[in-house]
């Protein structure tokens, strides 16, 4: 039926919004045992009242009574954008990683050392090395990357910013 009583043209949202300047009111006259029974009810259920609890309960009987559907909300979500890293499969043997291992190990080493003298000031700034050093750094860079070397990798990076400082 697509939420809509064709017989009486009325809709979901018509059943539970509250009447407008042009709606009815609907006047019963009950026992004040009855009034105080459905003034009760509508406090427990957090309604504003009386009259609120009528027409739920009106709303109710007609949603039963002519099987009115309930419209289908519609949720927009935002996309979920999923990075996926490939990696293709290197054929590095485990003699080549150790190597590969080893040579990045040996560039942290020398980067911190320069690092370390010229912060202590055992050594002045020289571009030059910087410039030779940063070059090493992109290799293991790369070298890292393509191993799958997280932790020496962010080492590196964190090595490239301090060292793109001192040039």
């Amino acid at each position: 039926m697509s939420g809509q009583v064709r017989e009486f043209d009325l809709t979901y949202n018509d059943l539970f919004r509250a009447p407008d300047k042009e709606g009815a009111i609907v006047s019963v006259r009950v026992h004040r045992k009855v009034k105080s029974v459905l003034e009760e009810l509508a406090k427990r259920e957090g309604l504003d009242g009386v009259s609120e609890l009528v027409r739920y309960l009106i709303a109710g009987y007609l949603l039963g009574k002519y099987n009115i559907e309930r419209p289908r909300e519609r949720v927009v979500v935002e996309p979920i954008v999923l990075t996926v890293n490939v990696q293709k499969a290197s054929s590095v043997d485990d003699v080549e990683f150790e190597l590969a291992v080893d040579e990045v190990a040996s560039i942290i080493k020398d980067v911190e050392d320069y690092l370390r003298k010229v912060k202590a000031g055992v050594v002045p700034r020289n571009p030059e090395i910087a410039m030779k050093l940063n070059k090493k750094l992109a290799r293991a860079l790369k070298t890292a990357r393509k191993l799958g070397m997280e932790e020496e990798y962010m080492k590196l990076m964190r090595l490239k910013a301090q060292l793109s400082v001192i040039e």
